[in-house]
């Protein structure tokens, strides 16, 4: 055997193949890989496929002082290709650093190289029962057992689908953890946004394997691959996910994307604190072109506080919709067509509002058309993601792209002064490959790919600011680390799953089963420095069920602003009438559910919230590890209707259970801290904590008590000595302990 070890980890590679054998918590006597004799140690990506086949391995361990240990491992194809490692692990480190490259002297393409692979992982914990594997896809989703419930082939984090990123993933680590005994942390350390896969799946000996896969970005006979940044697996206690987000946060925190800093610091000046600050509630999808005034008073009558509005995409002159095709060039967009009434009503409300526009998708035989068809985007056969993405984009990195995205929004915002922007479909959700090299970048790009929506999101920014003569936020559908200093806020959907489309319907039957649940690990890492969540996919009717209450409370407790969304189906009944479907973007059903006081008397609490007594810590907090205490669970209801009609998600329903009390803790600069308590059952819930303020570095704790159409109370709540005490909380409202 090849051995790296110290006293905490051991690594153990086959001297016959350079398979990774053993991976060990030497401290705790913990393996995590079985013994096997079907692994592999590489796979490299050719257009007929994976392979790992070689003819010759060779490995070497250099001479380093100071208890360094660095192997070097190569193995040589047929094909004349030489895939080299090098694998490092320094002094008593708890982790192990890889770097791989494959030198191509075959005649054939390479288009990825997936190094390392850990193979063979087994159960942490008994049975798995207490075992979980947390991944950043779709900003971040918790699966327990996932031995159990992972399936080969199947549902597992592989080959991920929307939102790309990476491979569906909002950031570059991961981790494996058996609880309160050991875990595995993996991580890219790359603060350059290079194209990777983050996997971690059932392989074909039906056991857990952890990967990553890196593209080729510079596609061609005899040409290599050199990722150009290293890969870490650390040791963890088991602890719980937090631990893997804190490791990386400390990285993460010091890349180009936060260089801007954090956003308590920067939104007053910048002139995006309305954003952050004013903003109650949100809507996605309202009509931009027909006349919404009785949905947008009905809204401000119930909400009370300002609102956003991410309008519709019927805005522009040639259609933009979800089934008649998109505008091409110029001409297509303008002159719009935003109906005066709507605007002058947020207006006079102080809502605020952007237009939806399909950033990238471009219709080649509209206006412009043959200079979208030398821009168009060209995908690879094989794409390493479910999606087939059969829609016609633009490269983002071709001259007219860029030309034509910063002039189309500087003409948008000089005609129309919006208050900001949002793109659908765009640099958080489209591969980062494009294998046309007329553009100005090589085959298979990834990182000028990166860079090219990079620089047309800034130059398009500063020329709508420039227009505007003040800040102009943008956003966009979900969210990428590598964009946080470019994008102001998102959209997402995982908030109101199983009730919501799209992310996670990988592994939406665990989510319907609690198997798989939403985490914030995207809040926590990122929250300080932006950007703005908006997320829900709710409507203000009782046909949706009672786990709106959850999502509702969730949503804003995670710092994020709760969204109405009216894509796929109609907006509520006011008086006996909806709008139509003939008006719309998606040929929708009528419905005829009514609006519901009840519903928005609830988000009016949270909305007023937002914007008043927790402000400080959901816009601008840095979010904590939540307070540990015991709870009931509830079960709730819930119906999923606003989607695609040829989805088999379409009218969809169920009953979750959840925790009756949603929880969330903050700090606020260093200068207090905010402990939330939401009760989203109908009776009233008495829960028992212990509460030290010294514990967070702080002398005095205030109670203060939120309802539905009250105004704030003071909350008294008796400490014994050791800390102890009851929180009793009425139905439907928030308890905040503030610890200054």
């Amino acid at each position: 055997m090849i051995v790296l070890e110290n006293s905490r980890v051991r690594l153990e590679w086959s001297e016959a193949d350079g398979t990774i054998r053993r991976l060990r918590d030497v401290s705790k006597d913990i393996d995590f890989i079985a013994p096997s004799s079907a692994a592999t140690p590489f796979r490299l990506e050719k257009d007929a496929g994976f392979s790992g086949v070689f003819e010759r391995f060779e490995w070497s361990m250099e001479p380093s002082g100071g208890g360094n240990q660095v192997l070097q491992l190569s193995w040589h194809t047929p094909e004349g290709v030489i895939v080299s490692a090098i694998v490092s692990l320094h002094g008593e480190d708890d982790f192990i650093e890889f770097s791989c490259s494959a030198v191509n002297g075959s005649g054939e393409r390479l288009l990825s190289l997936e190094y390392p692979v850990i193979p063979d992982m087994t159960a942490i914990t008994a049975d798995g029962e207490q075992d979980f594997v947390a991944h950043p896809f779709a900003t971040g989703f918790e699966v327990q057992n996932p031995m159990r419930h992972f399936e080969m082939g199947g549902t597992g984090f592989r080959f991920m689908p929307y939102p790309e990123s990476f491979s569906g993933a909002a950031m570059q680590f991961f981790t494996y953890y058996g609880k309160n005994r050991s875990g595995l942390y993996f991580a890219a350390v790359d603060g350059e946004g290079h194209p990777k896969w983050l996997n971690f799946y059932k392989n074909e000996s039906g056991l857990l394997e952890a990967s990553f896969i890196h593209g080729c970005e510079d596609i061609g006979a005899g040409k290599g691959i050199d990722p150009g940044y290293t890969l870490q697996v650390a040791l963890l206690e088991g602890s719980g996910w937090y631990e893997a987000a804190d490791r990386y946060k400390r990285w993460a925190v010091c890349q180009k994307w936060c260089a801007r800093g954090k956003l308590s610091d920067r939104a007053r000046k910048d002139g995006s604190g309305w954003l952050h600050e004013e903003m109650g509630a949100a809507t996605f999808g309202i009509n931009a072109g027909s006349d919404r005034t009785p949905w947008l008073q009905a809204y401000h009558d119930h909400i009370g506080t300002p609102m956003f509005h991410i309008l519709g995409p019927d805005w522009t002159n040639a259609p933009q919709t979800f089934y008649k095709g998109v505008p091409g060039g110029f001409d297509d967009w303008f002159p719009t067509r935003f109906n005066g009434d709507n605007i002058a009503l947020m207006k006079e409300h102080g809502d605020k509002f952007a237009p939806f526009e399909f950033d990238y998708l471009y219709h080649f035989e509209g206006a412009d058309g043959p200079l979208g068809k030398e821009a168009a985007q060209k995908f690879p056969e094989e794409k390493k993601s479910i999606d087939k993405y059969r829609f016609p984009f633009l490269c983002p990195a071709h001259p007219y792209t860029h030309d034509f995205h910063v002039r189309r929004d500087e003409a948008l915002q000089q005609c129309d002064q919006v208050d900001s922007i949002y793109y659908d479909i765009s640099a958080n959700n489209i591969l980062k490959i494009c294998m046309d090299d007329t553009h100005g970048h090589p085959v298979g790009a990834g990182k000028a790919i990166e860079d090219a929506y990079r620089r047309n999101y800034a130059d398009t920014k500063a020329a709508m600011i420039e227009a505007a003569g003040r800040y102009v936020p943008m956003g966009t559908e979900m969210m990428n680390e590598t964009m946080l200093d470019l994008i102001d806020y998102y959209q997402a959907r995982a908030g109101g799953q199983p009730a919501a489309p799209l992310e996670g319907w990988p592994i939406r039957e665990l989510l319907k089963t609690g198997e798989a649940v939403l985490i914030p690990m995207f809040t926590y890492v990122y929250h300080e420095y932006g950007a703005l969540r908006l997320d829900g996919w709710g409507k203000l009717t009782e046909e949706i069920g009672s786990l709106y209450y959850f999502t509702v409370a969730r949503t804003y407790l995670w710092g994020g602003l709760y969204e109405l969304n009216y894509e796929y189906s109609p907006m509520e009944s006011l008086g006996g009438a909806e709008n139509a479907p003939e008006e719309h973007y998606y040929p929708f059903e009528p419905r005829g559910y009514a609006f519901s006081d009840k519903r928005a008397a609830y988000l009016s609490l949270y909305a007023k919230l937002r914007t008043g007594a927790a402000n400080k810590y959901w816009a601008y907090g840095r979010m904590l590890q939540p307070f540990p205490f015991e709870c009931s669970e509830v079960r709730m209801d819930w119906f999923h209707y606003n989607h695609g009609k040829d989805s088999a998600e379409y009218n969809n329903s169920g009953e979750l259970l959840t925790n009756s009390i949603v929880h969330s803790a903050w700090d606020y600069g260093g200068e207090s801290v905010g402990l939330f308590f939401a009760n989203v059952k109908e009776e009233e819930q008495s829960i028992h904590i212990r509460l030290k303020p010294n514990d967070y570095g702080k002398t005095a704790c205030a109670g203060r008590l939120f309802m539905q159409g009250k105004e704030e109370e003071p909350f008294h709540c008796s400490f014994t000595g050791d800390g102890e005490t009851e929180l009793r909380i009425p139905s439907h409202s928030v308890i905040l302990l503030e610890l200054s």
